[in-house]
This record gives C-alpha cells, sequence and structure tokens, in this order.
C-alpha cells in the first residue's frame, strides 16, 4: 500500500514515534472512569498490551527494520487503535 523502500531513509522523526505510541497507550481504556479505582484497572487491564506496542513500535525497529514513512506509521496507529476497540467485548 505504501511502498515502504527497506534500501532508503525514512523521512519519521523518533520524537513522531515515541509521541504517537504514548498517544496510542492513553486511547487504549478498556475500563472507563476518571476515579483512582478505574484508572488503576485500567493501568492491570492494558499492561501486557503496553508492553508490546513499546517494544513492537521501539524507534530503531520502526527506523532501521521497518523502514515505514510517516504515512504508514500514521495508517498502523490508526489501524491498531481500530482493531482493538473492534476486539472489546460489551459486557
Amino acid at each position: 500500500i505504501f511502498h515502504v523502500n527497506l534500501r532508503g531513509t525514512t523521512d519519521l522523526s523518533p520524537l513522531r514515534v515515541i509521541e504517537g505510541v504514548e498517544d496510542l497507550v492513553k486511547k487504549l481504556v478498556i475500563v472507563p472512569g476518571e476515579d483512582r479505582l478505574s484508572i488503576q484497572a485500567n493501568d492491570n487491564a492494558t499492561l501486557l498490551f503496553r508492553a508490546l506496542l513499546r517494544s513492537m513500535l521501539c524507534t530503531k525497529k520502526v527506523a532501521e527494520e521497518y523502514r515505514l514513512t510517516s504515512e504508514a506509521f500514521e495508517w498502523l496507529i490508526g489501524e491498531i487503535e481500530t482493531r482493538f476497540q473492534q476486539a472489546q467485548a460489551q459486557p
């Protein structure tokens, strides 16, 4: 789709990768609410997924191994968020 060139350089800034992953992590909500208990429950529920995201989307891998462009990275972040929301079952 994005014609990623594995031999060329990427136009994606490492700072943009960090900000994108952090924004995505903030949007991953399983237990809604602003009280202390809800925040703690949400942190516990998404702990492993957040660790997986940070390890797979670290700046070095994105820049050197995957060679994602800015457009491809934005699409990937949006796709992860969409699929996460779709995977949640209604109580």
